[in-house]
């Protein structure tokens, strides 16, 4: 006999006030006055406690009657199944996934996470697994089961813990949300190829600061098979500041505009007070700028440095905590504005916007360090680019003459990159023979249907056009619709290079050597009444890539973040990349993108003995230290806590096997009837004894 709550057998304590009551004679309550005895001395009888019991069976049943009522409330069962054991339970799958970005170099945080990861480690149960994962930008596994066949699970766990000694925060952000997914895509999978039916666990150690990056949660539903734990590191002190460099738009700029530098304070700081300076690393280059910043608030203020003194490379905060300087430095290599020209063949209005010329000259801001100017070419000019100012890029958006064309070829020739844009089945007949043949397909048709829309099929993120698009972050063309688009056939078009296809894989996007230049084609175009193209976010992104090719020898951009591909112009001799820690990295020929940006500084591409310096910075982002609330993930429906150990969980389906056999049984409502039939007889016992007759000793006189 087995009991669900054995608490209440506390209850059956109560058969003892029967006994206590029955043992106690009481002294009579009732007073009379007899005047015949008024003048005697009253002598009360003495009153003794009982040493005997009279009324045996109706002292048993009212006991009895307590104790099953108790028992009753007990819930009592019997078993019928052999009792559980461990093996019963299903085991525990704990992953560590632990926060590597460059927000934990920040005062002890990262003594902290090892600290935490290893206590995760020592509290596992003897059958629980065990999996370490790191992630900044990109996740990494460090120990896994499918990586480590043929270790028991204690020299798993001794493996784990000895990685968590090699493993150090990097400069790199956070993107949380893509390393959950994974390490819970992992997990899964591992328990699917096993069959263990295992309780899934990922313990994320993080400062869980708000700047992380949570756009993957946003896509993907987060398995329901998968608790989160998180186990939030946090430092001594809050404080936090950051500097950045903030350019100084056109309209506002000078002939020699002042750098001005913004100064921003995390909300939970307790510093206010700090200062920024220009430095090369060395000295000092400007005299420091006071900044009072409250915080959660931002400053802007300007920064001056002598241009003829020694050239900074950086600016330096001061002030901040002790611990807390991981972001208070800002690399910068100051520009030169750079005059760039793009030659423009079309009859387009620049202030008509349903035209493609309105939207390409206003794609790019001026800026301090660079101004684009579209200038139209007339239909009957024939520019001599041999001795005129040459363009960077070439558009054509309209029919041209035949010598115009060759004035283009030479061009290309020379190098130079142009674009063709087919706007009109009638320009693909036109300018078809000089594309090298390109021709429609003989069920061309445009579509024009507004319910009717194409999009991109297929990308070459290959192509030195798209390679900055190859990031999970970027790649993502499926929202531009293409209202209308030519059928062309390229086949007989010499060494064309298909970059992009729509659905019905007629070519969107090609390109074609034309000596040492490069010739590029459109099947349709970026006005409204052909795509969407000019609104979205990759219009802009995509001309600026289209000028940095163009731009041959000279690098893209000087200022990245860290681990952001440097896309690198083609080489004019033997390459090198030197770091800012001094080492040189060889490029080949082939190398087309510099990825070793792994920290913050300023990098030199050296090219046939040429410097081209570019810097980079700590992603904006990973500066944004205040911490993110748990319940910011609970949003996405993810179950958060720690998972039941082997043993609690065997406790639970201990509890659910019992209550099941309790509510089977139902045991107590016998318990009920039995206590209510001896109630009843104790009720009619009692009673019949107490209408015995008293029994007379003699007659009165």
């Amino acid at each position: 006999m087995s009991f669900l709550y054995g608490a209440f057998l506390l209850g059956g304590l109560a058969i003892a006030a029967p006994i206590i009551f029955h043992m106690i004679r009481r002294t009579p309550q009732s007073h009379y006055e007899f005047s015949s005895l008024m003048f005697l001395q009253p002598s009360p009888p003495r009153m003794t406690k009982r040493s005997h019991i009279d009324q045996w069976l109706l002292l048993l049943l009212r006991s009895l009657a307590i104790l099953l009522l108790a028992v009753a409330f007990m819930r009592p069962y019997l078993r019928a199944q052999a009792d559980l054991s461990l093996d019963d339970a299903p085991q525990r799958h704990i992953a560590i996934l632990l926060d590597r970005s460059a927000s934990m170099k920040r005062g002890d945080l990262w003594d902290k996470a090892i600290t935490q990861a290893k206590s995760v480690i020592h509290d596992l149960g003897p059958t629980d697994e065990v999996s370490l994962f790191a992630f900044d930008e990109r996740l990494e596994t460090i120990v896994a089961p499918e990586n480590t066949e043929g270790l028991d699970r204690d020299q798993r766990r001794e493996l784990a813990r000895n990685a968590l000694n090699d493993i150090k925060p990097t400069w790199a952000a956070s993107d949380l949300g893509t390393a959950m997914l994974g390490v819970a895509e992992r997990i899964e999978a591992v328990d699917d190829m096993r069959q263990t039916h295992a309780t899934l666990q990922i313990v994320l150690i993080s400062d869980l600061q708000s700047g992380s990056k949570l756009e993957a949660l946003q896509t993907t539903e987060w398995p329901k098979t998968v608790r989160l734990d998180v186990k939030t590191v946090v430092p001594e002190k809050d404080n936090n500041a950051r500097v950045r460099l903030v350019e100084t738009p056109v309209d506002e700029a000078e002939e020699t505009p002042s750098p001005r530098v913004r100064v921003r304070n995390t909300s939970g700081s307790t510093t206010e007070q700090f200062h920024v300076v220009w430095s090369n690393g060395v000295q000092d280059c400007s005299r420091q700028v006071a900044f009072y910043v409250p915080p959660g608030e931002s400053l802007v203020l300007p920064v001056l440095y002598d241009v003829n003194g020694q050239k900074p490379d950086r600016l330096l905060l001061t002030g901040d905590a002790a611990d807390m300087h991981f972001d208070n430095t800002f690399y910068v290599v100051p520009p030169l504005q750079e005059k760039i020209r793009i030659a423009y063949f079309g009859s387009d209005l620049d202030e008509d916007p349903e035209q493609m010329r309105f939207y390409l000259s206003r794609a790019f801001d001026e800026t301090p360090a660079r101004k684009v100017e579209v200038t139209t070419i007339a239909a009957d000019q024939v520019p001599n680019w041999e001795f005129d100012d040459v363009p960077r890029f070439v558009v054509i958006t309209d029919k041209i003459s035949e010598a115009q064309q060759k004035a283009v070829d030479q061009y290309l020739t020379r190098g130079g990159h142009a674009l063709v844009v087919l706007k009109t089945e009638e320009l693909v007949s036109q300018l078809g023979p000089w594309l090298g043949n390109v021709t429609l397909d003989d069920d061309a048709s445009e579509k024009s249907s507004s319910s009717d829309y194409a999009m991109l099929g297929q990308i070459d993120f290959r192509h030195p056009l798209f390679v900055p698009f190859a990031g999970a972050r970027y790649n993502d063309f499926t929202r531009i619709r293409f209202w209308k688009h030519r059928a062309v056939n390229i086949d007989g078009v010499e060494n064309a290079s298909v970059i992009a296809r729509f659905e019905d894989q007629t070519p969107a996007l090609w390109s074609t050597p034309r000596g040492k230049g490069t010739l590029y084609a459109m099947s349709s175009g970026w006005q409204r009444s052909d795509s969407q193209l000019a609104l979205s976010t990759k219009f802009v992104p995509l001309l600026t890539r289209w000028l940095e090719l163009a731009a041959g020898g000279r690098l893209a951009a000087q200022s990245y973040v860290v681990n952001q591909p440097v896309p690198l112009p083609e080489p004019k001799g033997d390459r090198m990349i030197r770091t800012p820690a001094g080492a040189q990295v060889t490029l080949t020929p082939e190398t087309k993108v510099f990825t070793e940006t792994t920290e913050p500084g300023v990098y030199t591409l050296v090219d046939n003995g040429q410097p081209y310096p570019f810097a980079v910075n700590l992603a904006d982002a990973e500066s944004e230290t205040e911490p993110l609330g748990i319940e910011r993930l609970e949003q996405f429906d993810i179950a958060t806590g720690a998972a039941p150990t082997q043993a609690e969980e065997l406790e639970r389906m201990r509890q659910l096997r019992d209550t099941e056999l309790e509510s089977r049984q139902k045991i107590w409502k016998w318990l009920i009837v039995t206590v209510l039939v001896l109630l009843g007889v104790e009720t009619w016992l009692a009673a019949r004894r107490s209408r015995q007759p008293i029994p007379v000793t003699g007659d009165f006189a």
